[in-house]
């Protein structure tokens, strides 16, 4: 399913995003705050995009304006603390090329896809950003998120050692009060 906004077209990933795709997962100023090890080669790359095609809640991100691929919104599967999964919730994910930051497209593919989302029924939307993470804080404030809590992983974990982790939940009512104009 294709999303549309001013700027932005949100579609599938496909086969033919590798090497932009490639761009954006080998740079560590973008895998690292996204939760990953930067891409070292290309069978990795092939691996983390093959991860990505046919996902359902999964857009990747197109310029209108240019038809670049620049990056990808998700809101990916949220389990209880039993490991089961909520149908009506979801966990949000996201990355852009370092080449378009400070352009606003995050913010508005992520509202498309909120939106899209909150319209499909789903209740709560989950995310988590890494505290030093200030362009994440600044979209999950703009959306309406609110804090939930926070985990400071150990200095041995796998994932993001030594870094301490804020989680955010986010209602349908929460998300139109912040965002008038993407209520339909």
């Amino acid at each position: 399913m294709t999303i549309e906004t001013d700027r932005l077209r949100l579609r599938a990933v496909t086969e033919a995003d590798y090497e932009a795709f490639l761009a954006i997962v080998s740079n560590p100023k973008v895998a690292l705050p996204a939760g990953f090890q930067p891409v070292k080669n290309s069978f990795e790359g092939h691996f983390l995009i093959r991860q990505t095609l046919h996902q359902r809640w999964l857009w990747g991100i197109v310029v209108k304006s240019t038809n670049q691929f620049v990056g990808t919104v998700g809101l990916y599967g949220k389990t209880d603390d039993e490991g089961r999964l909520l149908h009506d919730q979801r966990d949000l994910g996201y990355m852009l090329n370092e080449a378009v930051w400070g352009h606003g497209y995050m913010s508005e593919a992520v509202a498309a896809a909120l939106n899209e989302a909150f319209n499909r029924g789903l209740t709560h939307i989950w995310g988590s950003y890494f505290e030093d993470n200030q362009r994440s804080a600044h979209i999950f404030k703009k959306m309406g998120f609110s804090f939930d809590h926070q985990l400071q992983h150990n200095e041995h974990d796998f994932f993001a050692p030594g870094k301490q982790e804020c989680f955010y939940r986010l209602s349908a009512t929460d998300f139109y009060q912040a965002n008038p104009m993407g209520a339909s």
